[in-house]
């Protein structure tokens, strides 16, 4: 057999340029081999990278390779999958035919598919995400894994391809050539090739045909080039079913808005082919974008396992489509199990509302009941709670609480597990310090935006990662917590609003600038700083000072008068860049902004002049907002606290710490503290002037990781807190990413906390004892603080 292989692997070599021949074929009995019995399957697309064949009816093909060939692969046909993967290596001397067997995939529906998207996981280190994403996609019955780039460098490859490969993950799993996977080799893409096959190819699946093509250009040039790969395309989606929708796979979206993609001699254009859907990452944020116009999907995901540049959670994408394109997407955050929560019940209306919190990243809950016990745990009611977020739940009962009583949770998965949960409340409960009053929940993520109380209303507004419409702002009755109003936005407004004049204005993570009546709720006028772009993402919170309000960044950096949007300037100076993930900062003179990658900025406010900016020592990288005394400007780096000269920029002093300043929160000049929120060990207070550190408070390990590149696979602890803190009297207030609501005294230490079970991103807005936060679930607590 082995003189058979070496003969084969000669006159392969020999007549490369010449026919060579193979068929597609039904695996019946799955040995890998063709068996006389076993039928070929038709119209199956086979290519070299270059010409792209069909087989015949028997499931025959030739072809005569190129010179440059190194592969043969297969456009996998629906409602089967490659049994022996999708290619073949042309100048693999172990290969006694060119056949490719095929099995039936039973989770494939031709009018329906159920598939997941990673990406950007850049790493060498087992952890939690790869049994979320194998345990998900199995109880889901998932068609397949595709891994969008970056997996990265040599080292992150050659474990990808150990750990994270189809017969492991028990799917098939796909990948796609990120920049850092072009790496140092005869040519970039060598060694991707060498464990993942070739760098661009077709699959059918479902209802939709995928096409994946490679990064045109990283960390090392590739062999190659987008006119080939054009030329590629143009045959494969000729061939290609008229009315099948195609899912577009790159590691970035690097195509204009006409979705012609162009090489230096060829081009193509998507739209002409039933385009739907373009998945990606690079950026390292989660966003999707709708584009009506053109009924196309624009779908970008952070990494399963670290937190993104923009701070966006760590999460990976549970897809479903439909012949009509992407039906809905969900993420599903990472390396949480049987996390409950039972929050206090509140009487409303003579009913008791309870409200919970439910998350597992590998089995997805069928349905969540609650039982009420009396003192001797004998069973009073029972009921079943609805989920109101993908956290959240919440139901009603009559049963009277005032007594002791206690509640019980039981949360089912579809796998057939369960947990429970009981908590105890009545009488002789010890009353914390912190009392919750009302919870509200808004059907969808809140970050940053919110709670704003102004009016005897509280104001907040939802995320929706996803596309699904769910993107909101909202005003809540203080007093109670019933919805007022709702305003739909075009999609996630994910940072701080302002309001001033009787208008409320915030910005989206398009670039769309909404200003409503804070009354009614009424769009008093909108106006679109992107121009069409899409990326990168906007994630500042904007300034508004004398009636101006600032937001945007870069090129689209603008003044906009508050109360008709007109433009009052808008930015020349620089560009480039990510939007920091904290809050533009206007002072009398000045607006003080920024961009991720790039620098801080200090613009003249009335004209738009840059003034200065400052990028050395972690400063370009910074997430946070910056905090003012006089005329010195308090600004978190990397890891370095800098005090810096309003007028000038000139470096005052600087303290550099083994902290982590990577957080979303603004730091607190408090008489004669600095107190600053962290990216991994919670909190920080340090003395103004000489920036020594006076004390540090730890909070716990976060629930979601949204600090940049913060991750659990190295096993140190990640106490994140992104929500600024807030003085309170003689303490400071905050929230973490732990779930937990915190109160600190002026020496940092604990005097009350509360548990919410749902990391709190946003920061607390306080009146007279009245607390008022958001959580990630998309709750908002009103809390009575008890002396």
């Amino acid at each position: 057999m082995r003189y058979y292989s070496l003969l084969f692997f000669f006159f392969l070599c020999s007549f490369l340029q010449a026919q060579i021949s193979g068929r597609v074929f039904i695996d019946a009995n799955n040995n890998g081999l063709y068996d006389l019995s076993e039928k070929g399957v038709a119209n199956v697309c086979i290519s070299d990278g270059f010409t792209v064949v069909q087989t015949n009816v028997d499931g025959l093909f030739t072809l005569s390779p190129q010179a440059d060939s190194r592969f043969l692969f297969m456009t996998t046909p629906f409602g089967y999958f490659a049994a022996n993967g999708h290619y073949l290596k042309l100048q693999d001397s172990t290969l006694s035919t060119l056949d490719f067997p095929l099995q039936h995939d039973p989770h494939q529906q031709k009018d329906f598919l159920d598939f997941i998207q990673i990406t950007d996981t850049e790493t060498s280190i087992y952890g939690t995400w790869i049994d979320n994403v194998r345990n998900f996609s199995r109880a889901n019955k998932s068609s397949f894994i595709m891994h969008t780039g970056d997996i990265c460098y040599e080292d992150g490859m050659r474990f990808h391809a150990q750990q994270v490969n189809s017969k492991l993950m028990g799917r098939p799993v796909y990948y796609t050539v990120g920049n850092h996977d072009l790496v140092k080799g005869a040519y970039g893409e060598q060694m991707f090739e060498s464990l993942f096959g070739p760098s661009y190819y077709s699959f059918e699946a479902g209802p939709a045909h995928f096409v994946v093509t490679p990064m045109w250009n990283g960390d090392y040039k590739p062999s190659y080039t987008k006119d080939q790969v054009i030329a590629w395309l143009k045959q494969d989606l000729l061939l290609k079913g008229k009315d099948k929708p195609l899912i577009f796979i790159n590691h970035d979206f690097d195509i204009g808005s006409d979705y012609v993609l162009r090489g230096e001699r060829d081009s193509i254009d998507l739209k002409h082919f039933n385009l739907k859907a373009w998945l990606f990452g690079h950026w390292h944020d989660n966003f999707v974008w709708n584009d009506i116009e053109n009924d196309v999907k624009i779908v970008s995901s952070n990494a399963p396992n670290k937190g993104g540049i923009d701070h966006a959670v760590e999460q990976f994408l549970h897809i479903k489509l439909t012949g009509a394109g992407i039906a809905s997407i969900t993420p599903r955050y990472t390396n949480l199990r049987s996390h409950v929560k039972i929050a206090k019940p509140v009487l409303t209306e003579n009913k008791l509302k309870l409200h919970a919190i439910a998350y597992d990243s590998d089995r997805p809950i069928k349905n969540v009941s609650a039982s009420i016990l009396d003192a001797e745990r004998n069973l009073l009611s029972t009921f079943d709670l609805s989920a109101v977020s993908d956290w959240a739940w919440e139901g009603h009962t009559r049963e009277d609480i005032n007594r002791d009583r206690y509640v019980e949770l039981q949360v089912n998965y579809v796998n057939g597990e369960y947990d429970i949960r009981r908590e105890y409340f009545g009488e002789n409960k010890k009353m914390p310090s912190m009392d919750l009053i009302w919870t509200s929940n808004l059907e969808s993520n809140i970050w940053k935006a919110g709670p704003l109380l102004h009016g005897g209303k509280v104001y907040a507004a939802t995320i929706d990662d996803a596309g699904n419409g769910k993107a909101a702002i909202i005003a809540l009755n203080a007093a109670t917590g019933k919805q007022i109003w709702r305003f739909n936005t075009k999609n996630s407004v994910k940072q701080k609003m302002r309001i001033a004049a009787g208008i409320l204005v915030t910005t989206d993570v398009e670039g769309n600038v909404y200003a409503l009546d804070a009354e009614t709720g009424a769009l008093i006028w909108q106006k679109e700083l992107h121009l069409g772009r899409t990326l990168p993402n906007y994630m500042s919170a904007g300034a508004l000072q004398d009636n101006v309000y600032y937001t945007g960044f870069g090129s689209y950096l603008s003044a906009l008068d508050l109360q008709t949007g007109q433009l009052l300037w808008k930015n020349r100076d620089w560009n480039g860049g990510q939007a920091m993930p904290g809050e533009l900062y206007a002072t009398a003179t000045s607006l003080i902004t920024g961009a991720n990658w790039n620098s801080l900025f200090l613009h003249d406010r009335r004209t738009g002049k840059l003034l200065w900016s400052k990028k050395d020592e972690g400063i370009r990288f910074r997430s946070s907002g910056i905090a003012m005394d006089g005329q010195h400007l308090f600004v978190a780096g990397l890891n370095t606290l800098f005090v810096l000269d309003e007028p000038s920029g000139k470096e005052i002093r600087k303290h550099t710490f083994s902290e982590d300043f990577k957080s979303m929160g603004s730091p607190l000049v408090h008489d004669d503290l600095l107190v600053v929120p962290t990216g991994n060990c919670g909190i920080m207070a340090v003395d103004k002037q000489s920036l020594e550190k006076r004390w540090h408070f730890t909070t716990r390990e976060s629930l979601i990781y949204t600090s940049s590149y913060t991750s659990p696979e190295r096993h140190e602890l990640v106490a994140t807190v992104e929500s600024a803190v807030v003085p309170f009297k003689d303490y400071f207030v905050f929230g973490g990413s732990d779930g937990f609501l915190y109160m600190v005294d002026r020496r940092g230490k604990l005097i009350a906390e509360l548990e919410i079970g749902a990391p709190i991103l946003g920061d607390p807005f306080i009146a007279d004892d009245e607390i008022f936060i958001t959580d990630f679930a998309g709750n908002v607590h009103r809390i009575h603080f008890k002396s």
